[in-house]
């Protein structure tokens, strides 16, 4: 957080709300004050009409009878806790933070953004830097503790995100050197494990693997990609990863194959 930072919302993880150095969340009016916050902050470009609010906060129950005066007293005590965040409006609200202040799920996605667009230029520290800065918040489950279906939606996202900031993460490593294959591969794992069935974590473990030398293993871990999408999917690796896995092995034949590197049909 920067010098001048007036407040910092915590969406990733433990959700939290820093106001001038002093932590506010746990003076939110329960619950359902905390929910209000953290779905206006996730929703902090446009505004959110009452209504969506009174379904978000009372959900499953039926948001009529009482809900209407209870919304009413949530937001007067959230506004008195929040100050000098803003929420603004009367019929459609919108969260309105002070000058220099920060919201970690903006700043992994900017970060994002940024790392993918320096991956497209080749420019791999930059792009590992920036993948590296949204992996620090994606790590976190979105809003932990706080359940609700929209949150759910966003977690799924925020998981999406995290998976595309490996990708560039791992790409980027295996660009700068030796000295980064071993987050390359730990990215690459991580990938795997998260999608089994994406030939994308599969082609970068195999790429660290064949970079340290471990060309063996590289072909194991096609063997495991192919083996799973026949068993799930009924489909074999695509083109491109065929392609990879036969260059990759090439260094190794001079004519033939050793039975070492010939994967199992």
């Amino acid at each position: 957080m920067g010098e001048g930072t007036r407040a910092r919302i915590q969406l990733h993880g433990r959700f939290a709300v820093r106001v001038d150095g002093r932590m506010v969340e746990r003076s939110l009016p329960g619950r359902r004050g905390r929910l209000l916050v953290a779905y206006l902050a996730a929703h902090r470009l446009s505004a959110v009409d009452r209504a969506a609010l009174l379904e978000v906060l009372w959900h499953p129950a039926d948001p009529g009878g009482g809900a209407g005066a209870g919304f009413a007293a949530l937001l007067s005590k959230a506004r008195a806790v929040l100050v000098p965040i803003e929420i603004r409006g009367r019929g459609s609200l919108q969260i309105v933070f002070p000058p220099h202040s920060v919201v970690d799920a903006d700043v992994a996605a900017a970060a994002l953004h940024d790392a993918e667009v320096a991956a497209s230029r080749q420019d791999w520290p930059r792009a590992w830097t920036q993948a590296l800065s949204t992996l620090f918040v994606t790590q976190r489950q979105f809003l932990s503790g706080l359940d609700h279906p929209w949150v759910d939606v966003r977690r799924r996202t925020a998981q999406h995100d995290h998976e595309r900031a490996l990708a560039c993460y791992a790409e980027a490593c295996l660009h700068l050197g030796p000295a980064e294959l071993p987050s390359a591969e730990r990215s690459a794992r991580r990938l795997v494990e998260l999608q089994p069935l994406s030939e994308v974590g599969y082609g970068l473990l195999m790429r660290a693997l064949a970079q340290r030398g471990d060309r063996a293993t590289a072909v194991v871990v096609y063997d495991q990609l192919r083996r799973a999408l026949r068993d799930d999917l009924g489909v074999s690796p695509s083109p491109a990863t065929r392609d990879l896995f036969s260059r990759l092995i090439r260094p190794q034949q001079d004519g033939k194959v050793s039975p070492t590197f010939r994967a199992r049909r």
